[in-house]
């Protein structure tokens, strides 16, 4: 499919997904249905492990929505928006992928609750912002803010972030776990992408399993959440990358995972 709003280019077993709308990537419904197609389609793609989302602007991860069209926007219009972002940012989490949010500028509103649906944060050193500041303009964050934020930084972080609308820097981001790495500008994408192919070089299957055992058990009663489990254990046991990872093991031997 093309896009005229970002860009896709897969090396090896990683999908880069680049968000390019000048000049800060504002989040529009034109773009959320982009993001939301690219998405989806990355998900079907077989030979991927590792997806990496990041920014094509200078300054900006994406650093908000567009805001001259939601001030066009009845009620019923903002509520469709919002459901389109989350339906977007829920195939992330949903991904059977490692997802990795590269955010190399300002990632605000919704940039964050993009961010925040990602597995892996990794943000570059220096003056960029992150953080939901929309209560400043009277609305709420939409796109999965209210409900991601806290399960990543507790209650109390949450909703002083949100409720005052403050916007943190990387190593406060860091601190309070909003983000895995912070990374020096001159670094920030080969680091990113070293770590990408490490993980790409790995058991995308048994990672997968993991990934989707974590999200579909977190808020279930514990009984119910190993189930999930087991279920994860067993699916993932009829994989050949678990027979390849026992078999080299025994045979000590470096494995050979395909993801398969």
């Amino acid at each position: 499919m093309a896009y005229q709003m970002l860009t896709m280019k897969t090396e090896g077993r990683v999908l880069t997904i680049s968000l390019n709308r000048p000049p800060t990537n504002p989040l529009s419904s034109e773009f959320g249905q982009e993001l939301f197609s690219a998405f989806s389609e990355a998900g079907q793609m077989d030979d991927i492990t590792v997806v990496v989302i990041t920014s094509a602007q200078e300054k900006a991860f994406i650093a908000g929505a567009d805001i001259k069209e939601m001030m066009a926007m009845s009620p019923d219009e903002l509520e469709a928006f919002a459901k389109l972002l989350q339906d977007a940012n829920n195939l992330l989490s949903g991904m059977n992928k490692v997802v990795i949010a590269a955010i190399n500028g300002h990632a605000l509103g919704g940039g964050c609750e993009l961010a925040m649906a990602c597995d892996f944060r990794f943000m570059v050193a220096g003056k960029s912002l992150i953080g939901l500041p929309e209560v400043t303009l009277g609305i709420i964050p939409g796109a999965g803010g209210t409900q991601r934020l806290p399960r990543l930084v507790g209650v109390a972080r949450a909703l002083d972030m949100m409720l005052t609308g403050k916007v943190i820097g990387p190593d406060e981001a860091l601190s309070i776990g909003l983000v895995n790495r912070v990374i020096e500008p001159e670094n920030f994408m080969d680091e990113v992408m070293a770590f990408a192919n490490k993980l790409a070089a790995g058991a995308g299957k048994a990672m997968a399993s993991i990934k989707a055992s974590v999200y579909e058990g977190i808020d279930l009663p514990m009984e119910h959440a190993l189930a999930v489990e087991r279920k994860h254990t067993k699916e993932n046991g009829a994989t050949l990358d678990a027979r390849e990872g026992l078999t080299a093991f025994a045979e000590k031997r470096k494995p050979n995972f395909i993801s398969r």
